[in-house]
């Protein structure tokens, strides 16, 4: 018997229901359709959770595994039960980290990469595990960064991948799905996903990587399959990251240092580039190759970021001369 009302038969005709389908062809269909409107796709995830509010486990588990078991008679497939995504999940943090709690943050790119995720049984388990380390209170999407690989074939429909999406989104995760050839790196689409006002409580929204040099090099794209899909949701940065970038934080985030902790662990895109208080170095204004190349990293995920970067680090440059002179005046008048 179980209290998660998804895994139980009455859940398995609400899933049918709401995605108007009588089978896993039909229903992935549907699903996949409807993820691109952002105004309906929210809408069915407010019906999903008139009946499920629990979001820790994986809703479409069980659905997703007793059709490809009907489907395939000859070659099934089988599931790992959420108990074992979660084991196996604390096993690989500890595994990776030597139980050092500081080396596993660091390591966050790593240990939230799930290869052939299936629908995200072991993304959501990770998930789960991550949020409850905070309260509700501090907890914000942006502390993770969760990448998903899921095979996708040239010219076939992937039945698991609209679920996978649908899982990301509803929940308010950051992260890339990334759906092709894990071993060949053939990929169909890369899929940016985040919470663009880093609020746990909403919707992630819903981005295509545009097929570029960077795109490819970014997520190792060796080739691209299928018809580019041209979806772009968030056309600007996300507030939140500009006001830390400006020094601006709102009020309410003031005493948040973590606002952005998941940029600065991640790639180190936050820095301190000016070096007005470092009285033994001049300031050229020149960035290093690192910085560089991490800004051009996020570039790829939110376009215009190089420009503001350059913009900045113009301000500084010429904050740093006006300051110079001003040093200089001070000492004549000495």
């Amino acid at each position: 018997m179980t209290d998660r009302y998804f895994e139980t038969e009455d859940g398995q005709k609400t899933i049918a229901l709401l995605l108007h389908g009588d089978d896993l062809a039909s229903t992935s269909e549907y699903l996949m359709g409807i993820l691109f409107d952002k105004d309906k796709r929210e809408q069915l995830f407010r019906q999903f959770l008139e009946f499920e509010t629990d979001v820790s486990y994986d809703w479409f588990n069980r659905y997703y595994s007793q059709e490809m078991t009907r489907i395939s008679k000859k070659h099934k497939s089988y599931y790992s039960p959420p108990e074992l995504g979660r084991l196996a999940t604390q096993l690989v943090d500890v595994t990776r980290t030597n139980g050092d709690v500081e080396a596993t943050k660091r390591n966050l790119g790593a240990t939230n990469y799930d290869v052939a995720s299936g629908t995200g049984q072991l993304t959501i388990a990770n998930w789960d595990e991550n949020r409850r380390k905070h309260s509700p209170f501090s907890y914000k999407p942006s502390m993770y960064f969760y990448v998903a690989e899921e095979l996708k074939q040239e010219g076939k429909p992937s039945r698991s991948i609209p679920f996978l999406l649908f899982n990301y989104l509803i929940r308010g995760m950051d992260g890339v799905v990334i759906a092709g050839d894990s071993l060949s790196r053939s990929i169909s689409q890369v899929y940016f996903i985040q919470q663009p006002e880093d609020n746990h409580l909403g919707f992630s929204s819903l981005n295509v990587m545009p097929r570029t040099p960077d795109t490819m090099e970014a997520f190792d794209v060796r080739t691209w399959i299928d018809e580019p899909i041209e979806h772009i949701e968030d056309n600007d940065m996300p507030q939140f990251i500009v006001n830390e970038l400006l020094g601006t934080k709102q009020p309410e985030q003031a005493d948040e240092d973590k606002q952005l902790g998941i940029y600065k662990k991640r790639l180190n895109i936050i820095r301190n580039m000016a070096k007005d208080s470092d009285v033994d170095k001049e300031y050229d204004g020149k960035l290093t190759e690192s910085d560089k190349a991490l800004i051009d990293f996020i570039d790829v995920l939110m376009p215009g970021f190089a420009q503001f970067e350059s913009e900045k680090n113009k301000e500084r440059m010429e904050r740093h001369r006006a300051n110079k002179k001003q040093e200089e005046a001070l000492k004549l008048e000495q």
